[in-house]
């Protein structure tokens, strides 16, 4: 298995580039990102690969990084997408905006790579939504929260806290919240910036979180603002319920 290559570039095209390695030439396809890295003939490069084997080829594919790497591993292990329909999806998203967009279902963001169709993208989101590894998560949430101003950091990570103790994506809670505190002017206190953004989550069964663990660590924000831990109990499962109606369409 050929894992990485040191050497120095000698050819560039818009799809690969060649990598002389103590007087051998191996071809190395990339995404266009990726090959933008590597942009001067001569240079001496590491790069990150892997090799493809099939019936009448062995291809090697390169990366800048190994978080591109393993992104590359999970999509090629979605059935429909093969090494150059990944790279292809490489060239036209980053990693944190591919993430994103299956974190989010956003089918038509992924569409935009050359070759992916909508039922291949339906296929991407539903087979890696829950396989997104827990570091590009935890960077893509604190993207979000750091585009925030400095002194709010406090409200919109305690309240990504909350959310995500419910079972919601981490990645999703953080724009959420940070989108609606924004769009507030960033008056709002805890327990409403929470209320807001339940509102605006994607449909989850609440009534079968353990609602103690929640109102045992947010309980006390609540009930400072007049508001009791049974009344927003009961405001939750009737959220839940507007939405699995379908009603809540017409008024986010």
């Amino acid at each position: 298995m050929i894992s990485q290559l040191t050497g120095k570039i000698i050819n560039i095209n818009d799809k690969s580039l060649i990598i002389d390695v103590n007087g051998i030439g191996y071809q190395v396809f990339c995404s266009s990102q990726t090959i933008f890295q590597f942009k001067n003939i001569d240079d001496t490069v590491t790069i990150l690969t892997e090799l493809v084997v099939r019936e009448d080829s062995l291809t090697l594919f390169g990366f800048s990084n190994l978080t591109e790497k393993q992104w590359f591993n999970l999509l090629v292990s979605v059935q429909g997408v093969g090494a150059k329909a990944a790279l292809a999806i490489f060239s036209s998203l980053s990693i944190d905006e591919l993430g994103y967009a299956i974190s989010n279902a956003e089918k038509l963001t992924i569409t935009k790579a050359d070759g992916v169709g909508p039922k291949i993208a339906g296929r991407i989101i539903n087979e890696l939504k829950d396989k997104i590894p827990n570091n590009q998560n935890d960077l893509l949430s604190t993207n979000f929260i750091s585009s925030a101003n400095q002194s709010n950091k406090k409200i919109i990570e305690d309240a990504v806290s909350a959310l995500t103790n419910l079972g919601y994506n981490k990645t999703n809670c953080a724009k959420i919240v940070v989108s609606i505190f924004e769009e507030n002017h960033q008056e709002l206190q805890l327990p409403e910036l929470i209320s807001k953004s339940l509102k605006k989550l994607g449909n989850k069964n609440l009534r079968s979180v353990d609602y103690e663990k929640f109102f045992n660590e947010y309980g006390k924000d609540f009930t400072k603002v007049g508001i009791d831990t049974d009344t927003i109990r009961l405001k939750m499962d009737q959220i839940m319920e507007w939405r699995d109606d379908g009603n809540y369409k017409d008024n986010i």
